[in-house]
């Protein structure tokens, strides 16, 4: 599903910009291996190298960006 909030942002802690769409694509993974595991395979994809990343690129204003989040000590997810 696709959709844009167009609320004012109520908590300033988080990087929101108005103004701006993004595409927000978020991944679980059980620990930091299997995310590096993941990254590796990605980089000796061929069919990610050369088709879908190109595409994505073009589409794209400005360079994308990885964020690493974690759980907290109090985070259900732990």
């Amino acid at each position: 599903m696709t959709s844009t909030e167009y609320a004012e942002n109520t908590y300033p802690a988080l990087p929101v910009r108005t103004g701006e769409h993004v595409v927000c694509w978020l991944t679980r993974f059980a620990d930091a291996t299997r995310l590096a595991d993941h990254l590796r395979r990605l980089d000796r994809s061929t069919r990610w190298r050369d088709e879908v990343l190109p595409e994505l690129r073009a589409a794209l204003v400005a360079p994308p960006r990885q964020l690493r989040l974690a759980p907290t000590t109090r985070s259900a997810l732990r």
